[in-house]
């Protein structure tokens, strides 16, 4: 049955990595990357609360690196969610969110108190209602154009730049010379089937069944 699927749903290239602030990012396989000696930072009910208000030297930033294996492939699409409050802010922008592809090529966010705007592409912002937390979803096919949600509705749609940076998504206080008090309940990332190809096959799986359960045709006559 397996051999007569699409070759993309035997692919093993999916996967998915969660991070849903039980405990600080380190413990759970993220690099952290610090100046001015860190943030102060806690867990409080499920979110990871990053305080970096103590010094505009102050950066307090999280890594994955996947090493060449993080873009989608066909019938594929890469997602990265993240759901954050941006609390006191000291500065322009703060907080960060972004991804860097096998190919080098990056999408990225910073925050103000009540917008973000797209770190490569000069002047595109979108603004948000302050002092609550907003959801948020990245969805890229190639890794050349994106989507990005905001509390479920399509906010922008971009492009990404070639950078200079190896595979990665990343996440936190990321800029020195600004300070912010800011809540992450999480940050997901992966690539998942596109909704297409999995309806695909899923119809593949029903045109076998319906074949083996058919009954044999008589051939005397």
């Amino acid at each position: 049955m397996l051999l007569l699927l699409p070759a993309s749903a035997v692919r093993a290239s999916p996967y998915w990595i969660a991070y849903e602030g039980n405990d600080f990012p380190e413990n759970e396989g993220w690099l952290r990357w610090t100046g001015g000696g860190g943030g102060q930072r806690s867990i409080e009910d499920g979110w990871f609360v990053l305080d970096t208000r103590a010094s505009l030297g102050i950066y307090d930033y999280y890594e994955k690196r996947l090493g060449g294996a993080l873009d989608p492939g066909p019938g594929e699409t890469f997602v990265m969610q993240w759901r954050l409050l941006v609390g006191e802010l000291q500065g322009r922008k703060d907080p960060v969110a972004g991804v860097f592809s096998d190919e080098k090529w990056a999408v990225g966010f910073e925050y103000a108190s009540d917008a973000l705007w797209s770190v490569f592409e000069p002047g595109v912002n979108y603004p948000f209602e302050p002092g609550i937390p907003h959801t948020y979803e990245l969805r890229s096919d190639d890794m050349r154009t994106d989507r990005l949600y905001v509390d479920d509705l399509l906010a922008l749609e971009g492009s990404f730049w070639l950078s200079l940076t190896s595979p990665r998504v990343g996440w936190g206080d990321g800029i020195k010379g600004a300070a912010s008090l800011s809540q992450w309940d999480y940050v997901r990332f992966g690539v998942v089937p596109e909704p297409a190809t999995v309806i695909t096959d899923v119809c593949g799986l029903v045109w076998i069944f319906r074949r083996g359960s058919r009954p044999a045709r008589d051939e005397t006559n």
